[in-house]
């Protein structure tokens, strides 16, 4: 069966599938709206959510292993640089970072804000002065804060080291368990 079309039914077709063709390849669909900035996590309601304080100290940990190893290389501007980042860290993050769950946290809040205090401009310092010797000494303070911290809230296996350029958390191995302990 074939079907007769008139001409100016046929161009209006032609018409039609041309604008139809042209209309789809030549249009751009719309971006979707930009979402707000925010360094936060949202939450299953839509609000923001802060990280965990665990989350912050993974962060908190790696500047202070820079800093350590930047001023055992003599690059003590990097150091400095990483010890002010350590104060931004404490200054901003901490304080919003939803505490543990488990173990004594009340009093992670003011021992945060004594290092805060202590340890970031003290370690700056002793960086500018570019002294190895200032700067071990200064390294060991905030590490001997940190572990008084982890031992508090019952961490105290996350141990940081005392002597710059070593890794964060400390790794070395321990010896094997006893029989008896387990």
């Amino acid at each position: 069966m074939r079907v007769q079309v008139s001409e100016p039914t046929l161009r209006r077709l032609s018409s039609v599938l041309l604008a139809l063709v042209l209309g789809t390849s030549c249009s751009k669909p719309s971006p979707p709206p930009p979402s707000p900035p925010s360094d936060d996590y949202e939450g299953a309601d839509g609000r923001p959510e802060a990280p965990g304080l665990g989350e912050v100290m993974v962060q908190v940990g790696r500047r202070f292993e820079l800093a350590g190893r930047a001023a055992m290389a003599n690059r003590f501007e990097l150091a400095a640089f990483e010890a002010g980042e350590l104060g931004e860290l404490f200054e901003n993050d901490v304080p919003r970072a939803g505490l543990p769950k488990e173990g004594p946290t009340a009093q992670i809040p003011a021992m945060a804000k004594t290092f805060l205090q202590s340890i970031p401009p003290e370690l700056t310092r002793a960086a500018t002065s570019q002294d190895p010797a200032a700067f071990a000494i200064a390294f060991e303070h905030a590490a001997a804060m940190c572990n008084a911290c982890h031992q508090s809230a019952e961490k105290g296996f996350i141990q940081v080291p005392s002597v710059p350029g070593r890794s964060v958390p400390v790794l070395d191995p321990l010896p094997p368990p006893s029989r008896l302990d387990r």
